[in-house]
């Protein structure tokens, strides 16, 4: 990710690619470490989009979308998004995600997308709650095969036409929607049913007293 923000500033090309072999300091939302150990697949794409400020979140579940629905075609398992951009496959974490802007006055200079897969390490010892490709499939992954299917998926996603679409089309992937959930910030926690995502990305949550919040960002942890 740092890499890839100094190219970005520099004046990279849209759809850069910085791949890291492994990672001594990735990190995750809020700031956590994120494991990076030999045999995962860890890289940031540089985006240059022709959006406004407010639309920039859409990059951020086309990715976590274009990811589920790739594991699902090439190894026919079922891979699901956990709000706003984890991919669980039979409830583990597979995959972890990402995002920095920048912004040159009131448009986006660029944003940087920073994804880790689980290909063939194995992170179970120190996060019992993931897993990996090849402890799922029961064999070795093509990093590379995987790489190459990500980009083009992604790239095809974002020059069609029905990119506003994109949460509806989230929503077929989730695993989140109508589970109790708990969701961490820097400042508070909040607890509920996690009823729907709306047109902005922000998580709609059921309280206990029967209210309604909107969560904007968070780490989210399913209860149930």
């Amino acid at each position: 990710m740092d890499i890839a923000g100094d190219l970005a500033r520099q004046g990279c090309p849209h759809f850069t690619v910085v791949i890291a072999e492994r990672q001594t300091a990735g990190r995750g939302r809020l700031k956590r470490h994120w494991l990076s150990e030999q045999g995962g697949l860890y890289f940031t794409l540089v985006i240059r989009p022709q959006l406004p400020i407010n639309q920039g979140y859409k990059l951020n579940f086309a990715a976590s979308l274009c990811l589920a629905r790739m594991l699902k075609r090439m190894f026919a398992v079922n891979a699901q998004v956990k709000w706003p951009n984890d991919i669980l496959i039979n409830e583990k974490k597979i995959t972890g995600m990402l995002s920095e802007m920048e912004l040159n006055d009131d448009r986006i200079s660029f944003v940087n997308i920073g994804i880790g897969i689980n290909v063939n390490n194995d992170p179970t010892s120190e996060e019992p709650k993931a897993s990996s490709l090849k402890n799922i499939l029961g064999r070795a992954v093509s990093r590379k095969e995987l790489l190459a299917e990500f980009l083009d998926a992604y790239e095809d996603y974002l020059h069609q036409d029905n990119f506003d679409n994109v949460i509806s089309d989230w929503k077929r992937y989730t695993l989140t929607l109508g589970r109790q959930v708990k969701i961490v910030t820097t400042r508070e926690v909040s607890e509920g049913c996690a009823e729907d995502v709306d047109d902005e990305g922000a998580l709609i949550l059921r309280l206990a007293d029967g209210s309604l919040k909107k969560v904007v960002y968070g780490d989210c942890f399913h209860s149930s």
